[in-house]
Parts: C-alpha cells; sequence; structure tokens
C-alpha cells in the first residue's frame, strides 16, 4: 500500500496557485526552508508534465517512502501492523515527521518487510 503525500510534502505546496510544471513544483519546494532532502527528493520523481492539482502530484510521486521511513525499518522484526510500526517508532526517539508518515499506513495490514511497506 503506497504512502502518498507526508504532510511534510502537502504542507510545502498547500498555498501554491496551480497550474505549474515539475520544475516550479521543485523551485516552490527547494525555496521552503523546512522541507528535508527526502521530501526534494521524492518530487524530484515527478513526471515532467504539468500539475493541475495537489492531487494530481501526490498520485504521481514515485519514491513512496522518505529515505529516513525507510532506514528507520530497516531493524524492525517483521511481520508487523502499523501499531507494531508506530511503537518501535516512538520507542526508538525517531522525528515525528516519520511517525506521522508511517500513521498515513492503513490499518489492516500485516507486513513481512520494509519494501511491502514502502511499494
Amino acid at each position: 500500500m503506497k504512502v502518498y503525500c507526508n504532510r511534510e510534502i502537502l504542507s510545502a505546496l498547500k498555498d501554491i496557485k496551480l497550474p505549474k510544471s515539475k520544475s516550479e513544483i521543485l523551485n516552490i519546494a527547494t525555496s521552503q526552508k523546512d522541507i528535508s532532502e527526502a521530501a526534494i527528493i521524492t518530487l524530484n520523481q515527478l513526471e515532467d508534465k504539468v500539475y493541475f492539482s495537489l492531487d494530481e502530484i501526490c498520485s504521481n510521486i514515485k519514491i513512496v517512502c522518505s529515505l529516513e521511513l525507510r532506514n528507520a525499518l530497516k531493524k524492525i522484526k517483521f511481520p508487523v501492523v502499523k501499531s507494531d510500526i508506530i511503537k518501535y517508532l516512538k520507542e526508538k526517539k525517531y522525528p515525528e515527521i516519520i511517525i506521522e508518515t508511517a500513521d498515513e499506513l492503513p490499518e489492516d495490514i500485516t507486513y513481512n518487510s520494509v519494501n511491502e511497506i514502502c511499494e
């Protein structure tokens, strides 16, 4: 199950006036002072075209998990469900943005690998 557009990306792009091209979207995102490198990398994976809505941007992101989330889950013991992931991230004191991204996962799925979470 894909985790489209975490809150960081939505926050960075919430006030833009669309339509905008990929390069315009990237320029706006990189001008945000609090956006992570992982979010910029994610946005850089957009198709090179003009976007007319945030939903369209989010549905075209090809990198689904941030690099931070992927790295955070390297040592978790599988299988896990969403609540196990959230508990693990909190116990290991990962930043709130990583926990928020994981919180967007569906409740009713058992994951057997990081790839299943991030596919």
